[in-house]
């Protein structure tokens, strides 16, 4: 498969140490590729050596996870099958250091391997310790990622995202959110992984049946990443994830820049089709209105109401926060 010469590289960082990894992102809003950065880290090295699954065993609890497999005639493709009523691969239970010495074997042969988001500090309690990037206040999930060669389709993830390559090669396509409706996404409710993907395929685009297709590529960004490399993804940016080796291993680092209790936005979205997407075209137009006046312009709706009515367009806090979700949840029994 040949990748498109005429994307633009992800602007790149080389004179970065890890400490320094926070303050370079702290109010940033585009991908940022730190090179070489966590190269020092001890389970980098031994990946490099080809004893990574060895240098893992004193850590693994042994405990199981979830291995998807498909066929060699994928070509490594997370998606849909055919019919779109199921997927191209099967979900397999597993263990972790199994798994990545039959990697390490390439005992699966041309059958595609893939485990996604497991946590390390349930899975591999203590391998933090040498092999970190500080987060100062920050609690990120730090979660593992490996197989072979596979190619998840574009997606985003709520959280701010650091994902720092040990093993093999990645490549990531990037697309800002304002591509949202050009990537064509496919089901919210229904998709390989918990998150929505776009439905082309990028390396054989239909152009027929997804025009707009050309705009977003027009946009992109890619970030090919070696062992040592850490990518910043900032929160909802889509980014399509190439395993280029017959043994990739990452690890990232998830963390939300606003607390908890705050609530997830994927829910606000599916109350939103529940109580606007039937309405009438016009009236989902004035909504959309009111959800960019009031959400996403939410300083400026404010600003001419007195600080003492500023109510749910105030600062919410932990109680504010509860009281709205109790009126909320009343409404919402109301209307069954």
């Amino acid at each position: 498969m040949q990748y498109p010469e005429n994307i633009p590289p992800v602007e790149t960082r080389s004179d970065v140490t890890a400490d320094e990894i926070p303050a370079c992102i702290n109010g940033r809003n585009e991908p940022l590729l730190f090179k070489g950065v966590v190269a020092h880290w001890p389970m980098v090295a031994a990946a490099k050596a080809g004893e990574l699954s060895d240098y893992l065993a004193p850590f693994d609890q042994g405990r199981p996870l979830m291995v998807f497999r498909a066929g060699a005639e994928t070509e490594g493709r997370i998606f849909y099958n055919e019919r779109m009523d199921g997927f191209n691969f099967e979900r397999t239970a597993g263990q972790l250091l199994p798994t990545m010495r039959a990697l390490e074997s390439n005992s699966f042969g041309g059958e595609c391997c893939y485990v996604g988001s497991t946590p390390v500090d349930h899975h591999l309690p203590g391998l933090r310790e040498a092999s970190d990037i500080p987060m100062g206040d920050e609690k990120p999930l730090v979660s593992l990622w490996f197989g072979n060669r596979t190619r998840v389709a574009a997606h985003f993830d709520l959280p701010e995202n650091l994902a720092c390559v040990v093993a093999g090669r990645r490549r990531f396509t990037l697309f800002a959110p304002e591509q949202v409706s050009n990537l064509y996404p496919g089901p919210l409710d229904f998709n390989p992984a918990g998150q929505a993907i776009s439905m082309v395929d990028f390396y054989a685009p239909d152009f027929a049946r997804f025009p707009r297709y050309r705009e977003a590529l027009q946009a992109a960004l890619v970030a090919e990443m070696e062992p040592g490399d850490v990518l910043y993804v900032p929160s909802m940016w889509w980014h399509q994830v190439e395993g280029l080796g017959d043994l990739n291993v990452l690890v990232n680092y998830w963390w939300r820049s606003t607390p908890a209790w705050s609530g997830l936005p994927q829910d606000a979205l599916m109350h939103a089709l529940l109580s606007i997407g039937g309405l009438p075209v016009e009236q989902r137009k004035a909504w959309g209105e009111l959800f960019q006046h009031f959400v996403v312009n939410r300083d400026q709706a404010s600003e001419h109401i007195p600080e003492n009515r500023h109510g749910v367009l105030g600062n919410l806090n932990l109680d504010a926060s509860a009281r709205l979700k109790k009126l909320l949840i009343e409404k919402l029994q109301r209307a069954l």
